[in-house]
């Protein structure tokens, strides 16, 4: 599973989308989250997600 990070609509944090059914953003690990419409990049660890987070975008790691 793919989960979505830090999620600025919920009060939780944790995204409801599922990152595998998120429709394609022009590249295989770049989807568009359906709920809030921003990018969401597939990071391959939590250091990598880190980064893309603190650039102010979205990211979700393979857990």
């Amino acid at each position: 599973m793919t989960r979505i990070l830090e999620c600025n609509l919920h009060a939780t944090g944790e995204c409801p989308a599922d990152w595998d059914k998120l429709p394609l953003a022009g590249e295989h690990d770049i989807r568009v989250c359906t709920v809030c419409l921003k990018a969401v990049y597939r990071c391959p660890n939590a250091e990598d997600a880190k980064l893309r987070l603190a650039a102010g975008h979205r990211a979700a790691v393979e857990e």
